[in-house]
């Protein structure tokens, strides 16, 4: 067996001083990130920002269809990375939360755009109008529990958690290789069969 990818002593450990901490000073516990971002040159951008001590700097481009460079991700990748990341850092929590090993923990975040609406062609929204969740887990518990880990990860993730609120997230749980929960309706069900974006 792989070995436990969480050290769930320390995420358990973390979780309890912080929600102990800001039910004690709940303004010590509000979080102001940002980010400072220019334009270089076209629909090149570039966002410089210090975290944990540490210069990190993202770029962001489109393709050269769209009139870009093919020179760096498109920031619709990132806002499907940053659903993936957090998500994937809860459920490390989560897990370990409940005292689960976990030994493999993958996630695609999957959605649609259709070029018409950001172009302003017919009555089409310019933003995503859902995005698939799917969660790969092999850890040591059963597959009800697993969905429900899951689930609790995704609620409490900060991104998920927003998107949410804006468009449907549908989650898929494949537990062991097994799919123990499917939540896109009838017509997104074949999704991820349809040719992705390279």
């Amino acid at each position: 067996m792989s070995p436990d990818l969480v050290d769930r002593t320390r995420l358990r450990a973390s979780l309890e001083r912080i929600a102990s901490e800001a039910a004690n000073d709940r303004a010590s516990h509000v979080a102001r990130p940002w980010v400072s971002a220019r334009l270089e040159r076209d629909t090149i951008a570039v966002s410089n920002f210090t975290q944990f001590r540490v210069e990190h700097e993202f770029r962001a481009d489109e393709s050269v269809e769209r009139g870009g460079h093919d020179s760096a991700p498109s920031p619709l990748r990132y806002l499907l990375s940053s659903i993936a990341f957090c998500v994937l850092g809860w459920c490390a929590k989560t897990w370990a939360a409940a005292d689960v090993p976990v030994h493999r923990l993958e996630a695609d975040v999957r959605t649609r755009l259709d070029l018409r609406g950001e172009h302003r062609v017919g009555e089409v929204p310019p933003h995503p109008t859902w995005f698939v969740l799917e969660l790969r887990v092999d850890d040591e518990t059963d597959a009800d529990h697993a969905t429900s880990l899951a689930r609790e990860a995704v609620d409490r993730c900060p991104v998920s958690a927003l998107i949410a609120r804006a468009v449907p997230v549908h989650l898929i749980v494949v537990h062991h290789g097994a799919t123990v929960l499917d939540e896109r309706p009838d017509e997104l069900r074949s999704e991820h069969r349809e040719e992705q974006t390279r």
